[in-house]
């Protein structure tokens, strides 16, 4: 692994939107906060923060909470006339939050025989969430609509959720998405291919719909999470179900044909194993849950995986037995590790980002793919553009799809509706 290098400082996304935006964004990013935090933190006058706020509680977007337990005060003075010291006599600091009750949002994940499906409030704090098991490659274009809109009334039932306050949906799938069109072009997960799943689902809730690459998804949650990852282009690899990358600059995705990057079916031979996408060689198939499931069950009695995909339970199995000294099994992760090296050498030497960010359940095996991964990127990768890149390691859970997508389209719906007030 490379040391982490502070990268160069961008222009933040903050100084870019309208000052309704930036507002929003801020107090999304850093919760309740006083007004003159708002203003230090957006760069906007205490003034002007005062009277974008009024409106925004006018129009229940925004609440003021209880004080702060803090010395920040909401008074200014003739010497601080935008009120950005802070530090005054008179009364204590109200705090100011996003509107939970405001509206909500759906988030739901897309995989091989999974569907997770997740609802949050404004200000987004999940409220319930459900996961169906499903054999998802039996569906067809209707039946996979009729499934994720099932999805949704589920969510909105179980909270009591009326349908006019779902503000937005974000949808992320495993496979190719065109981001801009909402249609899913191919997935590893389905048999259909080239489905508008955007537009059923609008017309269905009249609802803002946002698409995106599961990868796409798990970028947003972890640079979220850790602000310092945001800054500059950060490329997420994300290994689990399949293996595939999201492009996150300056805290925001990249979207259309630039937001995912399918770098799982990079090819490192000609003549390597199968991999789901049709082809053989690729990354993928060196490298993905199922591929190691597969190899293994070469020469270990273990059960079929469903679909071609090993569950949860196989995979935890699958890694203990390594663990515990199976050669052959420790020979299969130390391949991984490999295509690892290969999908992380391509990525730096394509973008040059200053983050690479190793996620996904497949990297809690990452202690027995760790040597020959090293050995590999060093071989790679030419010194001084590996120097310049700081790489992390962060197995997240599944889960972090959803988070990612809740997240993004919780962004979607603050940008539109800001652009619609400008």
């Amino acid at each position: 692994m490379v040391d982490p290098i502070e990268p160069p400082r961008r222009a933040s996304s903050i100084g870019r939107g309208s000052n309704r935006g930036r507002l929003v964004e801020v107090l999304r990013r850093q919760g309740p906060l006083p007004r003159v935090e708002l203003a230090r933190s957006t760069g906007l006058s205490f003034p002007a923060i005062s009277g974008l706020t009024s409106r925004l509680i006018a129009e229940e977007l925004l609440r003021e909470t209880e004080a702060a337990a803090t010395s920040w005060s909401d008074d200014t003075d003739e010497d601080d006339t935008d009120g950005l010291n802070g530090r005054r006599r008179g009364r204590p600091a109200v705090l100011l939050t996003l509107n939970p009750e405001f509206g909500r949002i759906i988030a739901i994940s897309l995989r091989m025989n999974l569907i997770e499906t997740l609802i949050a409030d404004f200000s987004g704090s999940s409220l319930a969430q459900s996961r169906l098991e499903i054999a998802t490659r039996a569906l067809d274009a209707g039946a996979l609509c009729d499934l994720v809109i099932a999805q949704i009334d589920a969510m909105l039932e179980a909270t009591a959720t009326p349908r006019h306050r779902l503000l937005g949906i974000g949808i992320a799938l495993q496979g190719i998405v065109n981001a801009d069109t909402g249609r899913h072009l191919w997935s590893p997960a389905l048999s259909v291919t080239d489905v508008d799943l955007v537009t059923p689902v609008r017309q269905a809730f009249d609802a803002e719909v946002v698409m995106a690459n599961d990868a796409v998804a798990v970028a947003l949650a972890l640079t979220a999470a850790e602000p310092s990852l945001a800054q500059g282009l950060s490329a997420t690899i994300m290994v689990g179900h399949g293996v595939g990358m999201g492009v996150v600059v300056d805290g925001e995705a990249r979207w259309g044909a630039g937001a995912g990057s399918e770098i799982g079916h990079i090819k490192l031979g000609s003549n390597g194993p199968q991999c789901r996408c049709g082809q053989r060689g690729c990354i993928e198939a060196h490298l993905a849950d199922y591929a190691l499931y597969r190899d293994a069950r070469t020469f270990l009695d273990l059960p079929p995986a469903a679909a071609q995909q090993p569950s949860e339970a196989q995979m935890a199995l699958l890694r203990e037995r390594a663990r515990s000294g199976d050669s052959r099994l420790e020979h299969v992760f130390q391949q991984a590790g490999r295509a690892l090296a290969e999908a992380v050498a391509a990525t730096i030497s394509v973008l040059r980002p200053h983050h690479v960010i190793l996620a996904g359940p497949g990297l809690q095996a990452f202690d027995m793919m760790r040597r020959a991964y090293e050995e590999r990127l060093e071989q790679a990768v030419l010194p001084w553009l590996l120097k310049s890149t700081a790489i992390y390691l962060r197995p997240s859970e599944a889960a972090a799809i959803v988070e990612g997508m809740m997240r993004r389209t919780l962004f979607v719906v603050d940008r539109n509706r800001m652009e619609a007030t400008e």
